[in-house]
């Protein structure tokens, strides 16, 4: 019986999306390209990283203000 299981790679390594059953026989495929991710998916994606963004902005800031407190 074949089972298929997606996954993605990170620094060299399959981190399946699912546990494997141990001593499991696999046998790697590599899916043609990206998968199609909906424009308002990516417009959402695109918003979330600018909040973040925007975020960590704010806490470096507040960090040098502190700092600048400590010293003055």
């Amino acid at each position: 019986m074949s089972l298929t299981i997606a996954g993605i790679v990170k620094n060299g390594v399959v981190i399946p999306n699912a546990p494997l059953p141990e001593g499991a026989q696999v046998e790697i495929h590599l899916n043609d390209g990206s998968p199609e991710v909906p424009a308002e998916l990516q417009e959402e994606l695109r918003a979330w990283q600018q909040a973040s963004a925007n975020a960590l902005a704010l806490v470096e800031r507040l960090a040098q203000q502190s700092e600048a407190d400590e010293k003055g």
